[in-house]
């Protein structure tokens, strides 16, 4: 299994290296001449940002571990180029993917029109891409899941809200409504978490 964040942090890495492959490349990023490098750095710090959004979440998920649940990071979706943060299997056989974002804190997280919004900004693509992750998961464990956004760093309004079915709620209330969302003890919970085990490789990029 790969570690919570890996691939993001790797990828933020490979973008640097490859704006300053060359002796060309490396002087004018070394002199702050190359705009390519400047992009890719950008790139790589909101990659670097993310990954310790999941290592963050990845921790706070550990009590669940402890409490029966199967916790699994950074995990390939079949049928797509994409990768899960975190997918977890309750003890009530319930499965839930959790997307970690870490946003600035200068501005609130809330939801209005039915869309998600981090301050002015929409955050439309965050939206796409965890509904598509779900849909995909869904269909390769053949089991109905539930996805839920863990936001750090930033306020999110009223303690937390719903848009388009997708919980948004500050990470630190993530195991509370992760909780508070399962049911009683169900027997196929280790059948379907081996499922997901086996279904969801690890993510190599």
């Amino acid at each position: 299994m790969t570690a919570a964040g890996g691939s993001v942090s790797q990828w933020g890495e490979e973008q640097r290296q490859a704006a300053r492959k060359g002796v060309w490349r490396w002087l004018l990023a070394a002199l702050g001449l190359s705009a390519a490098a400047r992009r890719a750095d950008a790139r790589a710090a909101a990659c670097d940002a993310g990954a310790v959004g999941e290592q963050r979440t990845a921790a706070l998920l550990q009590p669940l571990e402890a409490a029966g649940w199967t916790v699994l990071h950074d995990l390939a979706i079949p049928g797509t180029r994409a990768n899960a943060d975190h997918v977890l299997v309750s003890p009530g056989g319930n499965v839930f993917l959790v997307d970690s974002k870490m946003r600035s804190a200068k501005w609130p997280v809330y939801g209005k029109d039915d869309q998600l919004w981090h301050g002015r900004v929409a955050m439309d693509r965050d939206m796409r891409s965890i509904r598509h992750e779900t849909e995909m998961i869904s269909r390769a464990l053949d089991v109905v899941v539930q996805p839920v956004i863990a936001v750090h760093n930033a306020v999110v309004a009223g303690g937390g809200f719903v848009v388009q079915s997708v919980p948004v709620v500050p990470a630190d209330r993530l195991v509370e409504v992760l909780r508070g969302n399962d049911g009683p003890p169900d027997a196929a919970a280790a059948w379907l978490a081996e499922r997901a085990a086996q279904t969801l490789p690890p993510y190599l990029g």
